[in-house]
Parts: C-alpha cells; structure tokens; sequence
C-alpha cells in the first residue's frame, strides 16, 4: 500500500477527517478537498487510483465528478467509491451509469469503507496475465 494515493473528496469536515485519518493509519497517502471545484483541480494535476467522492458537494456535484474522472483519458484506472446521505435507487443507478465502482451511504462504518478500499487496492496492485 506504500504510495497508494487516495483523493477523499466531502465537504463535511469531520466526515472527511475521519476518512483520512483512518486511511492514513492503513498506510495509505491522502489527499483532501472540500468541494468539486477543489476536486476537479485536483485530479487534473494528479493520478488517484482511489476517489472516496461525496455527491452533495459545493461547486460540482459529485455525479459530475464521477463522470469527469472516468472519461477521462485514464479513468478506467480509477476506482470511484460514492459516499452519500442520497440512498434512493435512482441515485445509486445513475452512480454506477456514470461509472462509480461502489456506492455507500450514510451513515457507514469506517472499517467497512476501509476494507473495500483495501480489497480495491489488492486488486489494482495485481499483475494479471491471460494465456490462451
């Protein structure tokens, strides 16, 4: 996990706060912002393997940022994992559309969120080869 980069992406301090912390204990490197503008900046400057995204956010919503990241160019590296008070199955739907890998709502359990990012970051680490 050393140098696996996770950009946490809620405007709820706390919230954020907890997420990072608990990330960082795991040995992960953590990037915070607040809102989608802060986010897009950020993921045009750097690589993320790993977005924790938030929908309701100041600026751009979390849906929008979801869809920037995986048409961009390298989004198919990136894993999505939504976090949000929207539980409706409309929301979670038009989430996985747009191409989020996980949708999560709250209130959660960190050391859920933790073990599906450790799952995800065992995955992306793995070299798979296929042989015919």
């Amino acid at each position: 996990m050393d140098n696996f980069r996770i950009l946490v992406v809620e405007d709820d301090k706390d919230i954020n706060g907890l997420i990072a912390y608990n990330l960082r204990k795991n040995g992960f490197l953590v990037e915070q912002v607040f809102d989608g503008l802060e986010a897009r900046k950020a993921l045009v400057q750097e690589f993320f393997p790993i977005v924790i995204l938030d929908i309701m956010l100041p600026g751009i919503d979390g849906f929008d940022i979801c869809k920037d990241i995986k048409e961009s160019i390298i989004g198919h590296k990136s894993y999505v994992i939504m976090i949000s008070a929207k539980a409706s199955e409309q929301d979670k739907l038009y989430a996985h559309i747009l191409g989020a890998d996980c949708y999560i709502t709250k209130p959660f359990f960190v050391k859920d969120l933790i073990s599906v990012i450790k799952e995800i970051s065992a995955l992306s680490t793995r070299e798979y080869t296929v042989e015919s």
